[in-house]
């Protein structure tokens, strides 16, 4: 009990800035819920092939890896509200061009678009929420924001399994026709919108609590020292950006093909992703102070791997979807406590070009792999991409172990 007072009280000492970014966590979420299921579903409607739905997703990722820095350094002149702000707009606007302008190269154009907005959004949130928190309170301020996007995911998710359907009937279409899925990725792109209101309520950054946070170095050069430490800190995030850009993002897709999923069905598999994800990462602060962060981390990846077999390579559908969803929550249960590591391993000047070289790392090494895995979809199938994002997570986990386990724990 001691232990879950104490989480409760890192978390009613969130400052205000902190408490409306989880409301806008929360509405942008929904709608990134909705996005997530049918996007894919979406651009295989209108008769694309894998293969392209492969490059539409790798795309914006490619965008991300050339603009992550330039990002940044945007993001600490203008303040990460403000790159907030405007990469929610970015995405509103991309999304309603995607729907409004169905061929190849208007696809092509709003994936670009969707890019510049994850640039925006990424490289912003890490820094955004460090600047908000003291650091007793920061690897919790992690873990609750993350695991509110997920249970807006939930709702998003749930709702969305079943807007197909009812806007089919409403437009008089098809359940799964293009003008049913562009009906309902227009309502996500109008809970982005809302999503924008509660951000607006963030102020600048109150001052520093409790004299713990220690004065920055003016900015410079990275120094031999700095470099080592990023470097250790973004090339496991690159291994697991391989494994995960050729799988994660085709799931829906690898549901509907494997074992023909209704929409609601889908819908009700990934909204029970999000709670898993939600309470296996609320309890991360919980298991980060039994074992350290690093400790924390390398574990839950490792678990998560025997059940990444289980979804890949068990041909029934009950314990396929028993291993997608206890992958997903020891896999992202690290997730923010890995953020918050890699925060506190850095000057609070350099937060910015951390991350940013976080973000280029994995979502660089997603490209690659998620165009590879379109591909490989139309060849050999999923057996080869479940063998390959198997063996990326094992190697990150290794490489975790390696550069930081002689770190001193931290909570």
């Amino acid at each position: 009990m001691p232990l879950a007072r104490d989480y409760v009280a890192r978390v009613r000492g969130f400052n205000t800035n902190a408490r409306w970014y989880l409301v806008y966590t929360f509405m942008s979420g929904v709608g990134f819920g909705i996005y997530g299921l049918f996007y894919n579903l979406y651009i295989l409607s209108l008769g694309h092939s894998p293969a392209f739905l492969g490059l539409l997703l790798a795309l914006p990722l490619v965008v991300v890896t050339v603009l992550a820095v330039p990002a940044g350094m945007l993001g600490r002149r203008i303040g990460y509200r403000n790159t907030l702000l405007l990469g929610t707009v970015v995405l509103t606007l991309s999304l309603i061009g995607a729907c409004a302008a169905p061929s190849a190269a208007g696809l092509i154009t709003f994936a670009l678009g969707l890019g510049v907005m994850q640039a925006l959004l990424d490289v912003s949130n890490a820094p955004f929420v460090a600047e908000n928190s003291r650091p007793s309170e920061r690897t919790h301020l992690f873990s609750v924001q993350f695991a509110v996007r997920l249970f807006a995911s939930f709702f998003g998710s749930l709702g969305a399994g079943l807007l197909p359907a009812q806007l089919a009937r409403l437009l008089r279409v098809g359940a799964e026709s293009p003008t049913a899925y562009q009906a309902t990725l227009l309502l996500s792109a109008a809970l982005f919108l809302l999503a924008l209101l509660p951000l607006l309520r963030v102020r600048r950054p109150l001052a520093p609590r409790n004299e713990e946070e220690v004065p920055s170095r003016p900015i410079g050069r990275l120094s031999r020292a700095e470099i080592a430490v990023l470097t250790k800190l973004f090339v496991p995030q690159a291994v697991i950006g391989i494994g995960a850009g050729a799988l994660v993002p085709f799931l829906n897709v690898f549901f509907k093909v494997r074992f023909g999923v209704s929409d609601s069905l889908l819908g009700v598999l990934f909204a029970l992703q999000a709670i898993a994800m939600g309470l296996a990462t609320l309890a991360g602060p919980a298991v980060a102070a039994r074992l350290g962060r690093v400790r924390a981390v390398v574990l839950t990846q490792v678990l998560s791997i025997p059940f990444l077999a289980i979804l890949g390579f068990v041909p029934f559908l009950p314990l396929a979807s028993v291993g997608f969803l206890a992958r997903a929550a020891l896999m992202n249960m690290g997730s923010p406590l890995y953020s918050a590591f890699a925060m506190d391993q850095v000057d609070e000047k350099r937060r910015g070009t951390a991350n940013a070289l976080l973000v280029m790392s994995a979502q660089g090494s997603r490209a690659l792999s998620s165009w590879a895995g379109g591909l490989l979809q139309q060849g050999p199938g999923f057996s080869p991409i479940y063998a390959l994002t198997i063996t990326c997570y094992l190697a990150a986990s290794a490489l975790t172990h390696r550069f930081f386990s002689r770190t001193t724990p931290a909570t």
